[in-house]
């Protein structure tokens, strides 16, 4: 049996829930922008041989004109403090309530992150901190120097 068709269903259920957010089927994400950027939904599939589990992340994109300056982003089990979290799909009926379930932690716990780090002196004050938070939504502690540089142009310009 092919997943496919059950990848899409879980798809096309999450696309009707997250209403003004844009399906991007090539990054296999969701994209809505915001006046400095766009927030992204991110949908990872981990496939077995007749089931899937999804998976999904957030993230704050900040652009300047169409040039990324910086992305920062979690999943939404890591931002709860929970670990990974997991929707399992093995039938469409499966694939509806999964996609449910998804948009319902996303509304919960994405949106408030999402906001929250949309505000370029948000994520500044919190790589400057450095810590467990700032490795949460920047793992890589190595770019967080030329992260804070560019929201700081941000942050003056606002």
């Amino acid at each position: 049996m092919s997943i496919k068709p059950l990848h899409d269903k879980f798809i096309e259920t999450l696309m009707q829930e997250l209403e003004g957010w844009k399906f991007i089927s090539s990054h296999r994400h969701f994209r809505k922008a915001f006046s400095q950027g766009n927030w992204l939904a991110h949908i990872a599939f981990v496939n077995h041989t007749s089931d899937f589990d999804v998976v999904i992340d957030v993230a704050v994109e900040f652009m300047e004109g169409k040039t990324r300056l910086c992305s920062v982003g979690a999943s939404l089990g890591n931002i709860e403090g929970v670990g990974q979290v997991r929707y399992g799909v093995g039938s469409e009926e499966e694939a509806i309530t999964a996609a449910s379930r998804a948009a319902a932690h996303l509304k919960r716990v994405g949106l408030p992150f999402l906001e929250h780090y949309s505000i370029p002196t948000n994520v500044i004050g919190c790589l400057k901190k450095g810590g467990t938070e700032a490795l949460l939504i920047s793992p890589l502690e190595q770019f967080h120097v030329e992260q804070i540089e560019a929201l700081t142009k941000i942050a003056g310009a606002v």
